[in-house]
């Protein structure tokens, strides 16, 4: 289901890049000082890392997270990493220089084969990823399912594109399980039965 939801989310990525005219590579999004140019570059680091992964060793080290919710709530605590790299993040993003020929190719062309990676891959293995983090390679999927689908999102909102679009079900239904994941389930279920009126959002940054 991951491997597949991750094809679809590349799928409509490349349509969508094949599709965008230069006045639309150029919008504003709602993410700050990003344009579209930007939060599509930002997307394409996945396709690569994947394939990449297959060189990968499995980790030696035990799991730091058994799952992508656990990893995502640490990250998005005050302090953490998705706050302490988010400058970093952001400059990666803005300062991309490829051609928006090169950056479509990163899913037209090497997104499949990174599927085809994962495909003929045991993900269950262990995986060093971000630096001090161990994780079984499926949750890290699980992450990618999810970059795809809110930046997609993000994009659409900019050019007002309907949501989800030519994302199927799969990967919308992933990223909605994996957010839930993130919060604090006890407070989730009372503010989403109108029991409570807590903050729960955001969830991440």
């Amino acid at each position: 289901m991951i491997v597949d939801a991750i094809e679809s989310a590349w799928r409509a990525w490349a349509e969508l890049g094949r599709a965008l005219t230069d006045q639309q590579w150029s919008q504003p999004t709602r993410l700050g000082s990003w344009t579209v140019r930007d939060t599509y570059a930002h997307v394409t680091m996945f396709p690569p890392m994947i394939v990449q992964s297959a060189q990968w060793p499995s980790s030696s080290k035990p799991l730091t997270h058994a799952t992508a919710g656990e990893l995502l709530r640490d990250w998005n605590r005050p302090g953490g990493l998705a706050h302490q790299s988010a400058e970093h993040v952001a400059e990666a993003a803005t300062q991309d220089e490829r051609s928006t020929e090169e950056l479509v190719k990163q899913f037209a062309t090497v997104g499949p084969q990174a599927i085809q990676v994962l495909r003929t891959t045991d993900l269950t293995r262990p995986l060093d990823y971000a630096g001090a983090t161990v994780l079984p390679q499926s949750e890290i999927g699980r992450i990618v399912v999810m970059e795809s689908v809110v930046h997609y999102f993000d994009i659409a909102a900019a050019l007002d594109l309907p949501r989800p679009g030519p994302l199927d079900d799969n990967p919308v239904r992933l990223t909605t399980q994996l957010l839930a994941e993130i919060a604090d389930p006890v407070t989730l279920i009372e503010v989403a039965t109108g029991r409570a009126s807590a903050s729960v959002f955001p969830l991440m940054r």
